[in-house]
Order: C-alpha cells, then sequence, then structure tokens
C-alpha cells in the first residue's frame, strides 16, 4: 500500500522536473551564466585587445579578449541588446571589461558587467549584476542621490 503514494510521487515528480530545470535555466540565462547569480564579489578587470571577431551563440554575444598572460571569452549579452545600444568592437582594440570569471565546458568565459573600449562604454549589468536588458530588474535607488536636498523651480 505504501509504494502507491511514493510511485505517485516520484512520477509527479519526473514529470515536473523538466520544466522546472528549464525555468530555472531560463532565469540564470537572463542572469548572464547558466550556473546561477551573477556574483559582483567575483568580480576581476581584464585589460587587453580584442583578438577576433564576435560570434553569436544561442543568441548571446562573445568575443575573445588577449591579456597579457591569457585568452578568454568575453559574454557580452544578447544580440539585440548590443545593437540597439549601438556598440561595435574590432578586431585590435584595446579595451577593459570588468566581469565574473567561470569555466564552462572546459572554457574560460568571463560575463562582462561593463566593457569599455578608448570611445565608449557598454554597460551590460547595473551595480549589483542585474542584466540591463532584462525588463524585470529591480529598481534601485542611489542613497547619496537620494540625501541630497532638491532643487525647487
Amino acid at each position: 500500500m505504501a509504494k502507491k503514494p511514493l510511485i505517485c510521487v516520484f512520477a509527479l515528480a519526473a514529470i515536473l522536473l523538466p520544466s522546472e530545470v528549464a525555468a530555472f535555466g531560463r532565469w540564470d540565462n537572463l542572469r548572464g551564466n547558466g550556473r546561477g547569480r551573477y556574483d559582483v564579489f567575483a568580480e576581476r578587470v581584464y585589460e587587453g585587445t580584442v583578438s577576433s571577431k564576435g560570434r553569436v551563440v544561442d543568441g548571446l554575444m562573445y568575443f575573445v579578449l588577449r591579456t597579457s598572460d591569457r585568452i578568454v571569452e568575453v559574454e557580452i549579452g544578447p544580440e539585440e541588446f548590443v545593437a540597439r545600444n549601438g556598440f561595435t568592437l574590432k578586431t585590435g582594440d584595446m579595451i577593459t571589461v570588468v566581469g565574473m570569471p567561470l569555466a564552462r565546458n572546459g572554457r574560460d568565459i568571463v560575463l562582462a558587467r561593463e566593457v569599455r573600449t578608448m570611445t565608449s562604454v557598454l554597460v551590460v549589468r547595473d551595480r549589483n549584476g542585474y542584466p540591463m536588458w532584462a525588463t524585470d530588474r529591480p529598481v534601485q535607488m542611489d542613497p547619496e542621490i537620494a540625501n541630497q536636498p532638491q532643487m525647487l523651480t
């Protein structure tokens, strides 16, 4: 008798688990890394040159960054987001990337928060790591601005 409820629980879990994993994976992709939340405390600064033309994988834009001691792939974000902001990179451009490093499928990847060239800056994520392209991104208040006296006109 006790086997029947247990079998029902396992069957229900088998049915619901794939949809929950898919939904969780989609949210993580919005957050940027498919493995959990973007961690601003793990951020590093990378300086180097764009080593090859960018590419798009599953709708996300990547480019290869050559630093003084290594080569990493930088994930900027959705192709549409990058295009909408008019941000372009050319092979050989000197750039600075602020981002979170991670290893995915045996490759070193940096999830960009900010990409800075000599002439422009693309802010990909806000200071808490939420993607700028996400429509459900929390509103953030700057306590320094909030405490300044307002000018009445």
